[in-house]
């Protein structure tokens, strides 16, 4: 595997003696040898070369001068296409990281912060935020007998909330997602229940809160929410089973967004474009690239 993987960082634990920093990675990861039906048919894992890629690493700063530090970390690693090529299952990782860095000066901008002591004054703006998704959701077994086939995911979204210090973006909302995959399914089969009003049966309304990490012109972009509604997916994972329920009831969403105009600038009009997996809980449930737009309120002097 060969990944490349944008992340932010910043320090956590401020009241602590030692120097920890936070670290989330989101980016995309090429696999050399994937799944094959006849050559390689226990590879469950990986069914395509190209998939996403998300790290999350807390680390421990061992050494630090003026021209190195050396850092040690303990991290989780995701990589999962989004649901578009099945099968699927995602490859879960713990790992543990041993790392040095090299500066030319004391101010070289690779160097992690160090801690901000005290208030930080800069206003807090709030903000509306619109979305409109399209993404990839391939039917698996339990979906129905045409596993593989592709359909698409339709999602609109609408939020609010506030930016905090230019660089953290907090806010919640509604998205409402329809599913072709389950359309077309409870079209080609009448199923009690479901198949009186197909659209409404296909779709899902989901209550989430989310929080971006903005800089400059991209962010890294993350949710969780409720599914207050979803009856196809709640129809055939019929278990009880504690997972299970909790993929039902757990939507979550990780991405990236590149934005038009300078984030620090704290424009009051601005537009984005993104890329996305979503996941019921753990499970990747399909891939998404958005377009959606801010606007942020001038009310803070």
């Amino acid at each position: 595997m060969v990944s490349a993987n944008p992340y932010v960082a910043f320090p956590v634990f401020n009241k602590s003696k030692a120097d920890y920093h936070l670290k989330i990675g989101m980016g995309v990861a090429y696999f050399n040898t994937i799944f094959d039906s006849i050559q390689n048919h226990t590879n469950l894992m990986v069914s395509s070369h190209v998939t996403w890629d998300f790290k999350l690493f807390l680390y421990r700063t061992l050494i630090n001068k003026e021209d190195f530090s050396l850092r040690m970390g303990l991290g989780f690693s995701h990589e999962s296409n989004g649901h578009t090529v099945i099968p699927n299952k995602g490859i879960n990782s713990g790992l543990i990281s041993l790392s040095g860095q090299f500066y030319k000066n004391k101010n070289n901008l690779n160097q992690l912060p160090s801690r901000v002591k005290g208030k930080n004054h800069s206003p807090k703006k709030f903000f509306i935020n619109y979305r409109e998704g399209f993404g990839w959701h391939a039917q698996n077994e339990a979906e129905g007998p045409q596993v593989g086939r592709i359909k698409p995911v339709y999602a609109l979204s609408l939020s609010a909330g506030n930016i905090y210090n230019k660089h953290i973006k907090l806010r919640a909302g509604f998205t409402y997602k329809l599913y072709e995959q389950y359309r077309t399914h409870l079209t080609e089969n009448n199923i009690e229940g479901l198949s009186d009003n197909v659209t409404l049966s296909s779709s899902a309304i989901v209550a989430f809160v989310g929080t971006e990490f903005l800089m400059s012109h991209f962010s890294m972009d993350m949710e969780v929410g409720i599914n207050l509604y979803k009856p196809f997916y709640r129809e055939y994972n019929p278990s009880n089973k504690i997972g299970i329920s909790l993929m039902k009831l757990v939507a979550t969403r990780l991405g990236v967004n590149a934005y038009l105009f300078n984030t620090n600038k704290l424009p009051k009009h601005n537009f984005f474009v993104g890329g996305n997996i979503n996941a019921n809980l753990g499970k990747a449930d399909f891939t998404e690239f958005s377009l959606g737009y801010t606007y942020t309120f001038k009310t803070d002097k």
